[in-house]
């Protein structure tokens, strides 16, 4: 049996409005895959989701032009 103790307080990690506008740029490309796109960024799939429909509706996240017409 293995056992792993944590050290130290986990934070959130808080991430600019350009970080969070980039990686739903990245979900758009062709053949993108949401889960690989927040593997490579280290953040939750579902957090991107959340980025995405946030973009869709203008809520927080500042969409690239080129996002608005691609979401749907």
């Amino acid at each position: 049996m293995r056992v792993e103790v944590l050290g130290g307080l986990e934070r959130r990690r808080r991430w600019s409005q350009d970080d969070k506008a980039r990686i739903v740029e990245e979900t758009l490309a062709s053949g993108a895959k949401v889960t690989e796109v927040a593997r490579r960024n280290g953040v939750a799939a579902s957090l991107v989701f959340t980025w995405r429909r946030q973009a869709r509706t203008s809520e927080q996240v500042v969409p690239y032009p080129s996002i608005e017409g691609r979401l749907v």
